[in-house]
């Protein structure tokens, strides 16, 4: 007769396996904070370069406040060093962009004051003074926005000997940076990423449109983060601004805290607890712990920014957004719309009209006039939702060779692709 009582250390609680779902405690925090491993990532260091004087500051002073527990991978320097120069360009030509912005903007409503002043016969002097006064508004916040971008970002250049965000970083990472992976290792390592990449196995797999061996950035983070906390043995905060799901585990649209696969691996490797926050919470939760003065307003300016790399990053649209669309285009007969997204999406932005004559089984005499607006139609009932915003880039265009009338096929914004294979791919799993 076979013994059924069972083993007393195969005896389990309710977290043993399943850590990651434990919301971390004020106290978690503490230890890891003070006698763990944090590591940010490299759009934490490269966004010092998008925040205002204050907030870089008050970022820095919790980095440093760290002393030898603040940790960074190699990759993390690698990607910094990769990203700097285009991400100051960025930062810099944000107010030249939103002042040309503002000045086309002064001209289309000096337009449209002057459609709606001739169709009620408005008197010329009372146009005028409206003119006027709408032109001083406009000048008022053009030059609002050149005095801030001038304040802020003049001193901040390609130089590092006089770059103040170099500055300040040196002397705080200075004996923080791990070491480089040896050249096998590395290679290695890459090919561990693609693999995860093509099997779906968090971190990095989203990252699957990046050229070449870029795709496998999040994992050569992740692998060097493992090999740090395996040697320390202690629990880990990695810092990220990165809000994807092959690092977050998400619940109705929420991060609720790191993948489960990734809190077991870390601790299959031989480290502690993970945790994860963004700069925003990790500023709120540091600044008690770690004791360093918080000052009003760099939350805020930390959270802007999170919030303008979240719409831009897709052009405005979210996975939710974009999976809604689908399904309301699918619910409505139009399925081939989707299956048109999906395939532009796949040939790097653009479907041919012979290939959406076949995707969609259309007679050869049949026009293609139209075919975008059930998209447009839809896209804006999700405007008006609220559910993205009125900036929000158009998901299919209609595409004409020069001086024909005739449609050469349709495009998805470039900023859309990763996304539309995102959805796609997560359908179908």
């Amino acid at each position: 007769m076979t013994d059924s009582t069972p083993d007393v250390h195969d005896v389990r609680g309710l977290f043993d396996d399943f850590g990651a779902f434990r919301t971390p405690a004020a106290d978690d925090f503490r230890t890891v904070l003070t006698r763990g491993l944090v590591a940010p990532d490299a759009n934490v260091l490269l966004n010092l370069y998008r925040y205002t004087e204050q907030a870089r500051t008050d970022l820095l002073q919790a980095l440093g406040a760290l002393g030898d527990r603040l940790w960074v991978p190699h990759q993390v320097l690698t990607e910094f060093w990769r990203n700097r120069e285009s991400t100051i360009g960025d930062a810099r030509s944000t107010g030249t962009k939103a002042a040309e912005d503002m000045a086309g903007h002064v001209a289309q409503a000096v337009k449209t004051l002057r459609t709606w002043a001739n169709h009620v016969a408005l008197p010329d002097e009372e146009f005028d003074r409206l003119r006027t006064q709408l032109s001083e508004v406009f000048d008022e916040v053009q030059e609002t926005i050149v005095n801030v971008g001038e304040g802020e970002w003049q001193n901040i250049t390609p130089d590092t000997s006089t770059d103040p965000v170099i500055t300040r970083l040196e002397p705080t990472l200075a004996g923080r940076v791990g070491a480089a992976l040896s050249p096998e290792d590395h290679d290695q390592a890459v090919k561990e990423g693609m693999r995860r990449i093509e099997k779906r196995i968090p971190p990095g797999y989203m990252d699957r449109a990046k050229d070449g061996d870029g795709a496998a950035g999040d994992f050569l983070v992740w692998e060097q983060i493992l090999r740090e906390a395996a040697g320390r043995k202690c629990d880990v905060l990695f810092v990220t601004a990165d809000g994807k799901e092959d690092w977050w585990r998400k619940e109705r649209g929420f991060s609720r805290g790191p993948r489960p696969e990734l809190t077991a691996e870390l601790k299959t490797r031989g480290g502690g607890r993970l945790l994860m926050l963004s700069p925003k919470r990790f500023l709120e939760v540091a600044a008690p712990i770690l004791k360093f003065n918080l000052r009003a307003g760099s939350v805020e300016d930390i959270e802007r920014v999170e919030r303008i790399g979240t719409e831009d990053k897709h052009g405005g649209w979210s996975a939710a957004a974009l999976r809604e669309l689908f399904d309301r285009l699918a619910y409505e007969g139009y399925q081939n719309r989707v299956d048109v997204i999906r395939y532009a999406a796949e040939m790097g932005g653009f479907a041919g009209a012979l290939s959406v004559y076949e995707i969609c089984e259309y007679d050869d005499d049949r026009t293609l006039r139209g075919f975008t607006r059930p998209v447009k139609r839809i896209s804006g009932q999700l405007r008006q939702l609220g559910k993205i915003p009125e900036s929000a880039v158009p998901v299919l265009q209609t595409q004409y060779e020069p001086g024909e009338m005739k449609a050469s096929g349709f495009s998805v914004d470039p900023v859309l692709v990763p996304l539309v294979i995102e959805v796609v791919d997560d359908s179908e799993d």
